[in-house]
């Protein structure tokens, strides 16, 4: 009989195909994490969710090198999985070879989490700065609370395109027509916080840069009054130190978490680790929109558009905005935001979702896509049109690429910029 740790995440970690695929794998010798993505066909996020769980087990350890990680099965631990994997497909082995080291009752827990986790799934709220698309928004469930903003003195605060079209909303910013935004306050946070704690509903919120907007601090003075009324009122606000597409991309990791099994406050804690290598770069025609929404200095707005040039920002590590590099024509700037992606990725990458933005400039944005498919491996690049939310601040032709990087934007900052 092969006995291991009396912990139950040992048989938890053999209790999944893809786990025992990538021990198989690494049976050989040791993967970086890029590889054995490409290997068992899986998203940055699934694959780090199984490495997690062999990690916790003690039978695979890791290393870094440089910005890299790498992936070995343990000296002890290879013994023993090799001997249970060896049983595991033996057509004689039977039950009763294999003591996993937990009792049943452990492993009805295990089995009844699993269960509930599909019956009662948690809610994921985003606000409308995220910039989906309504009929992904619609095919996931997720729920929307509107960021209000206003055309030329009119309110509108029915979502993402709800009364007003793209092409509208920039054709009028182009013709001279001003657009501002307002904050969600706390009571349209109490609100929508207290419905879902009587209903018994776990959320998940994710909320637009509180380096960008006070929204963020909204949401915690509404959950704050919401916890006085209801003790198990479980939301839980991310702030997302990002805008428009990364925020997006955060709430489509989050729809891939739930549906492997997470709850609510799991996710929410992989996601304030996962949000630091969530990168942002956009380029626009005009920074003179950045400038009048407190974004960016009107020093470097009028420096910009005196010379004429095509300016490329970075979502800073504190959910800010920087003008971190300049370029010379459009085509210009989109390569070299291509070539910033490249440099946050590993050479044998391959990148699950790839988003890019857009405010009303979809040749461009197409162009651009077309330029990262030629320079990285990836599963799927989505063109979208930004909403009025973030085009409020960007102005008409503004374009974007949003991705998971292989650092973190604090790493990739002391790296290039420092």
């Amino acid at each position: 009989m092969i006995r291991h740790h009396e912990n139950a995440k040992v048989f938890m970690a053999f209790c999944d195909v893809t786990r025992l695929k990538i021990l198989e794998l690494l049976r050989v010798g040791e993967e970086s994490a890029s590889a054995l993505q490409e290997k068992i066909g899986a998203g940055q996020s699934t694959l780090s969710h199984h490495m997690k769980v062999l990690m916790e087990s003690g039978i695979v350890t890791a290393r870094k090198a440089g910005k890299w990680t790498y992936y070995s099965i343990c000296e002890n631990g290879g013994n023993y999985a090799s001997k249970l994997l060896s049983l595991l497909t033996s057509k004689s082995t039977t039950a009763e070879d294999i003591d996993f080291g937990i009792t049943e009752t452990e492993i009805l827990c295990i089995k009844e989490k699993g269960r509930l986790s599909t019956m009662n799934p948690f809610t994921i709220v985003v606000d409308t700065s995220c910039d989906l698309p309504p009929e992904y928004l619609k095919e996931h469930g997720i729920e929307t609370i509107p960021i209000p903003f206003t055309l030329d003195g009119a309110e509108h605060n029915m979502g993402y395109w709800q009364d007003i079209s793209g092409k509208e909303f920039y054709g009028a910013l182009k013709n001279g027509s001003s657009a501002k935004t307002t904050l969600i306050n706390p009571e349209t946070f109490l609100e929508s916080f207290t419905g879902y704690a009587k209903q018994g509903t776990d959320v998940l919120y994710i909320i637009l840069s509180n380096g960008l907007s006070g929204t963020y601090q909204s949401s915690l003075i509404a959950l704050e009054q919401a916890n006085e009324t209801y003790p198990d009122c479980n939301v839980y606000p991310i702030d997302s130190i990002g805008a428009t597409s990364v925020n997006g991309l955060l709430a489509i990791l989050a729809v891939k978490k739930r549906a492997e099994g997470f709850s609510a406050k799991e996710t929410a804690e992989w996601l304030e680790q996962k949000k630091h290598s969530i990168m942002g770069m956009f380029t626009v025609d005009d920074l003179m929109y950045l400038h009048r929404g407190g974004r960016l200095s009107k020093i470097s707005a009028i420096g910009g558009s005196l010379l004429s040039i095509k300016p490329v920002l970075n979502i800073q590590p504190d959910g800010t905005l920087a003008l971190k590099d300049k370029a010379r024509g459009r085509t210009a700037a989109l390569k070299l935001m291509v070539s910033q992606m490249q440099r946050s990725i590993a050479p044998d990458a391959q990148l699950d979702t790839v988003l890019i933005p857009h405010t009303n400039c979809e040749e461009d944005a197409q162009k651009l896509a077309d330029m990262v498919k030629a320079a990285v491996k990836v599963k799927q690049v989505i063109v979208i049109m930004m909403g009025p939310v973030i085009g409020a601040h960007v102005g008409p032709g503004a374009v974007a690429v949003v991705f998971e990087a292989d650092m973190t934007r604090k790493e990739y900052e002391a790296k290039f910029y420092k």
